[in-house]
């Protein structure tokens, strides 16, 4: 049986994919340039480094962030400016800088959506621990946003209409 990571290693070198068995959309492929890195790894999860980000379906406000070093593990996005338009203004410096970022297409921010198993109308929305991606750098990192107001259960019923 051949391992996983030398799997992985062979289709890098070899086409510049990376193809894994996920366990909620099947076998992807993913191109070496979808490929994220999270030097930190994600709260809770700091041994997942490598993701790519999915589409759930067009048009639709949500996205997935899918591990590439664990098939199970993908989470729920979305913008959390679709939440509140004014989000990440007035915290501070390093926070306008990251505004700036989006502005000048080099960042995205997206936030984690828990969605409680058969409570749809129950799913929010963590404001508090934002994603923020360098896209030209293809590095993501998980920030905190400490002595903020926001919430990390934020109530997201407005998505359901």
């Amino acid at each position: 049986m051949v391992d996983p990571a030398e799997r992985i290693k062979s289709n890098q070198e070899n086409h510049g994919l990376v193809s894994i068995e996920t366990t909620r959309f099947g076998t992807i492929e993913v191109k070496e340039k979808r490929i994220i890195r999270f030097p930190e790894g994600i709260l809770g999860f700091p041994n997942q480094r490598r993701f790519t980000i999915l589409e759930h379906k067009p048009n639709s406000p949500f996205c997935w962030l899918q591990s590439l070093d664990d098939p199970a593990l993908a989470f729920v996005m979305t913008s959390p400016f679709l939440i509140d338009p004014d989000y990440l203004k007035g915290l501070g410096r390093s926070f306008e800088e990251i505004l700036e970022g989006i502005r000048d297409g080099k960042n995205a921010v997206f936030v984690l959506v828990t969605i409680p198993p058969g409570e749809v109308e129950e799913m929010t929305a963590n404001l508090l621990g934002p994603i923020v991606i360098d896209i030209p750098e293809r590095t993501g990192r998980q920030l905190v946003l400490a002595n903020s107001t926001y919430s990390p259960r934020h109530p997201l019923k407005e998505f359901l209409s």
